[in-house]
């Protein structure tokens, strides 16, 4: 019975071999994570895709809709607030607090919310018939020590009773 003995440099060049495999297997896995992390960096700092302000008629009267709708990274929550400002009087219709992802480094799809409030009696007789102005407000969260700045959208409206 021959026993075949591997030389010093066959066996280096199979352990060799195995050690450009797991170097390379850790070199993809970094470089993904470089990638993933660089894509969140981008969510991080823009928070707020998108955010859209509408009303059937610029004319509000009582139970007359209004819609927001808000594209976020889905890194962070987000509140948007809707408020109705005339002059220096400013009285806030609805609030909206969109959820983040579960986990908000590795999961880069958006979040979206929407609402749509209707203008009450009660709420347009806090102003005087004239013109105003309808605001929606995007707010992010701190993130590297710095808060993004405010998404806002205006819409000019005519208060009616």
């Amino acid at each position: 019975m021959t026993t075949a003995k591997l030389s010093f440099s066959e066996r280096a060049s199979n352990g060799s071999r195995l050690l450009r495999v797991v170097q390379r297997v850790i070199i993809i896995v970094a470089l993904l994570h470089v990638a993933i992390g660089a894509w969140s960096s981008y969510r991080a700092w823009v928070q707020v895709r998108s955010l859209e302000l509408k009303v059937v008629s610029p004319d509000l009267r009582a139970g007359m809709p209004s819609f927001v709708h808000v594209v976020t990274s889905g890194r962070t929550p987000v509140d948007v607030r809707l408020e109705l400002i005339q002059g220096s009087h400013s009285v806030m219709l609805a609030t909206l607090r969109v959820a983040p992802s579960r986990d908000g480094f590795y999961d880069p799809r958006t979040r979206q919310g929407s609402m749509m409030p209707s203008f009450t009696t009660a709420f347009l007789a806090q102003f005087q018939p004239g013109p105003a102005l309808l605001r929606a407000t995007a707010i992010g969260r701190p993130q590297w020590l710095r808060t993004p700045p405010p998404v806002v959208q205006e819409l000019p409206v005519l208060v009616s009773r």
